[in-house]
């Protein structure tokens, strides 16, 4: 089961001393925030250390874990109804906090959940259908700016491609401060074949089961 705290930035108070670091002026007037800004450098840490505060209150139920990363939290266990006690516990705490969460930021317990962009089943983690069906309709970049789009798709599975380094070696070359953009067939060869091992991974599954 899932959560994603909504708004969370905004429901982290600022204590009154450190509102001054906080202020501005607009058209003449000064005004100063009260809670924390989606754009401070240091919002990202302290919604996760505030919220990681909260969680704690909440009674661990029998076998069941929780796994929070900023304002999402993931919450499993082999237990369905264990996990669904915890699951509503966790939300009635933050709604009793005046946090919002809404029907469509929530799943329910469930044999399969997407977390932070990736669908788990049971132990393993699947990549997403939009995903690969984003890798089937890659076409050959033709500039630098549309390798990184690539590279960006496969580089957060490369613990499932074998010898991503060195198979994205050449790609990574071309993306280098100062190099001549020159797409060559050892660049689409090398390509080509990290789609393929990504593809290959999740038709075949995880080969260990403890493997995340």
């Amino acid at each position: 089961a899932t959560i994603d705290v909504k708004d969370m930035f905004f429901m982290v108070p600022l204590q009154e001393g450190n509102q001054d670091q906080f202020a501005f002026t607009w058209e003449g007037q000064q005004y100063t925030f009260s809670h924390l800004t989606q754009g401070y450098k240091h919002s990202l840490t302290l919604a996760h250390h505030a919220l990681a505060q909260e969680l704690k209150q909440v009674p661990l139920e029998g076998g069941v874990k929780i796994y929070q990363y900023i304002d999402d939290i993931l919450v499993g266990g082999d237990q369905l109804m264990l996990v669904k006690t915890m699951h509503d516990k966790i939300i009635k705490n933050l709604e009793g906090l005046r946090l919002t969460i809404p029907p469509d930021k929530f799943q329910s317990p469930a044999a399969e959940v997407k977390f932070l962009g990736i669908w788990w089943k049971g132990s393993m983690a699947c990549i997403p259908q939009d995903t690969l069906s984003a890798l089937d309709q890659l076409r050959m970049p033709e500039s630098k700016k549309e390798l990184q789009h690539a590279l960006g798709l496969l580089v957060f599975w490369r613990k499932h491609i074998p010898d991503f380094s060195i198979v994205a070696w050449p790609l990574y070359d071309l993306l280098r401060k100062g190099a001549l953009w020159q797409w060559t067939p050892m660049h689409e060869e090398a390509l080509q074949l990290l789609i393929f091992e990504a593809t290959t991974h999740q038709a075949l599954g995880p080969i260990h089961p403890s493997d995340p």
